[in-house]
């Protein structure tokens, strides 16, 4: 425990209240317009709250299939039935009060907040006790102003990754804080597998922490034979309970690649052998050379006899998914660009997600390099594991954007670092000035506002090339808004095709079923929603096989070559324009007969 800590014990409970305060005013003020924002929020919030709905509406605990896509097979998910358990925590009560409708709009804001609180607490008391109170307020005012931080636990975020940075940064802050070092190792361990039953995003991190656990272990860092022990067992032990929990028993020999399943386990069992038995022989293995070597030769043996179970899934979460819609995903998905793909399509976003924790980093590892002598051993240990997460995830993220996520755990450590850091120059000296600039100017606000005025400025001076796409007549918004749903409402409940945006939308405001959605483990709904749009023949091909009645079209789709081609009025002899007095979408109806005589 730091002096600071020591002297003032009641003020970190103040700066925890006070973020939590700002939470629940961010809530209020989310709540008349949430259900709005939820039109307009990511595919993932909109799919989770269909899940939550069929599954109380009977679908069974271990059946995840979502039956309105591509009926009436539908498309199999791979998301973790954990946390549906926990939004129906919120929206079963709300419901005893609430018409439905409003109790799931309460839940929306409820459940990401209450979330974020969560975070808030282990953010700041984890800082707290490696740097003391105002640390802990430097680490919170990163978490509250990072937006791709923040915006995973603000509403109406009620996918599944604020829950697995949850988890992570939890077992992060339980391997730095010292102290009762078994029971932290066993809270990480059980915390490593809630993570991974929830999603697999987060793995890399999640493997990171127990082998620097390991590496301090083989250097005889006290306490790490303790956590390493606490941390082995719960993991052995909560990995397969909480996939039988999630799996059906007769699913628990599949090898699925993108959830916890048997490859998974075959990997964590690797990890707890090779890292248990320096600990266990610990007497016999002496010196990090022994140990470490041992290790490597463990982990070496369990790829080798896990890889039948491995194998398959060295292509990643995509392994088993045909070539042509692996590269619609890899190319057309904003979130799995790379950042040097980013930057000549949207370096506004590139440099609001990777520019903020990159300053963070940098000046993180400046002020390591001249207090480290000065730090204690705890905090070194601290530092050192966040600067491998952050390093880790700033290298994945550069191959993919959407990995900025593995930053998360380690990000607010390092921002409350530099207020340590800060605090560590004497009031007198002419540093104190230019540090303090220094720290305004590394907040992720100020970083992300610089960006987008830069860039911002650049685009607005930027020649008109005649290249740039004219802007569409009528915005997304205006296709994902309660109005063009209401205009669906008129159709007989069919099943119908539209991009892959839509779909989600589709499925959470009307009662029909859809043809396209954006998950990879049914390649036709992923391809439906982006190549049939570009040609009649995918087209065709398309509607033939989803067996749709109903086409709809956004304006915004005319970015696409054939959707641009029905848009102008040409149609086949197998589409029928129905849009009528219809004002934000475009309704054709499929002949599936005139379709069948079209030929493929």
């Amino acid at each position: 425990m730091t002096p600071q800590t020591e002297s003032r014990p009641l003020l970190i409970w103040w700066i925890c209240l006070g973020a939590i305060a700002l939470i629940v005013l961010n809530a209020l003020r989310t709540w008349p317009e949430v259900g709005r924002l939820l039109f307009l929020s990511d595919n993932d919030d909109l799919m989770r709250l269909v899940q939550v709905r069929d599954w109380l509406g009977g679908q069974d605990w271990f059946d995840t299939r979502q039956y309105r896509v591509l009926p009436p097979e539908g498309i199999s998910m791979h998301w973790s039935r954990y946390v549906d358990a926990g939004i129906a925590a919120v929206l079963v009560p709300a419901s005893w009060v609430l018409p439905m409708p409003q109790a799931e709009l309460l839940t929306i804001v409820v459940w990401p907040s209450l979330l974020a609180c969560l975070m808030v607490l282990l953010i700041g008391l984890g800082t707290n006790r490696l740097f003391g109170p105002l640390a802990a307020l430097g680490a919170l005012v990163v978490f509250l102003t990072w937006g791709k931080l923040r915006g995973e636990f603000t509403p109406p975020r009620i996918d599944h990754h604020n829950i697995q940075m949850l988890c992570t940064t939890a077992a992060f802050y339980l391997a730095v804080l010292p102290g009762r070092e078994r029971l932290f190792g066993a809270l990480a361990g059980l915390a490593t597998a809630l993570s991974l039953a929830v999603g697999l995003e987060m793995l890399p991190i999640l493997a990171l922490i127990p082998g620097y656990m390991a590496l301090r272990h083989a250097f005889d860092q006290p306490g790490s034979d303790r956590w390493l022990l606490g941390y082995g067992i719960a993991l052995a032990v909560g990995s397969p309970l909480l996939m039988a929990g999630q799996t059906a028993p007769a699913a628990w020999g599949v090898m699925y690649c993108d959830a916890l399943a048997p490859p998974v386990l075959a990997l964590a069992a690797t990890g707890i052998v090779a890292t248990l038995v320096p600990v266990l022989a610990g007497h016999a293995l002496r010196g990090p050379v022994l140990r470490i070597l041992t290790m490597v030769v463990l982990v070496a043996l369990g790829l080798w006899l896990s890889s039948p179970l491995l194998s398959p899934c060295l292509g990643g979460p995509y392994a088993n998914v045909p070539p042509e819609v692996r590269s619609l995903i890899e190319s057309r998905m904003i979130e799995a660009l790379s950042a040097f793909e980013l930057i000549g399509v949207l370096p506004d976003m590139l440099g609001r997600s990777l520019l903020p924790p990159l300053v963070i980093l940098l000046l993180a590892l400046a002020a390591a390099v001249g207090l480290w002598s000065r730090l204690d051993g705890t905090q070194r240990s601290g530092l050192a594991l966040a600067f491998l997460v952050a390093l880790a995830g700033l290298a994945v993220a550069l191959l993919q954007i959407r990995a900025t996520t593995l930053m998360v755990p380690a990000l607010p450590l390092l921002g409350g670092f530099l207020v340590h850091a800060f605090l560590q120059i004497p009031r007198t000296s002419g540093w104190r000035l230019p540090a303090v600039l220094a720290l305004a100017a590394a907040t992720p606000t100020a970083v992300e506002e610089g960006v987008s005025s830069v860039l911002g400025r650049a685009a607005r001076t930027a020649p008109v090339t005649a290249d740039v796409q004219p802007t569409p007549a009528r915005s997304p918004a205006t296709c994902r808004s309660a109005a063009a749903m209401d205009e669906l409402a008129s159709l007989p409940t069919s099943t119908l095709f539209s991009s892959l945006n839509l779909g989600t939308t589709i499925l959470a405001y009307t009662p029909h079923a859809v043809a396209a959605a954006p998950y990879h483990r049914s390649p036709d709904a992923f391809w439906n929603g982006i190549a049939a749009l570009e040609s009649e023949a995918d087209m065709r091909l398309a509607l033939a096989r989803s067996r749709a009645d109903y086409l709809v079209l956004c304006p915004v789709d005319a970015a696409k070559p054939y959707a641009a081609t029905l848009l102008g009025g040409a149609l086949p002899d197998w589409l029928t324009d129905v849009t009528g007095d219809r004002q934000n979408l475009r309704v054709y109806e499929v002949d599936q007969a005139q379709l069948a005589k079209a030929g493929p």
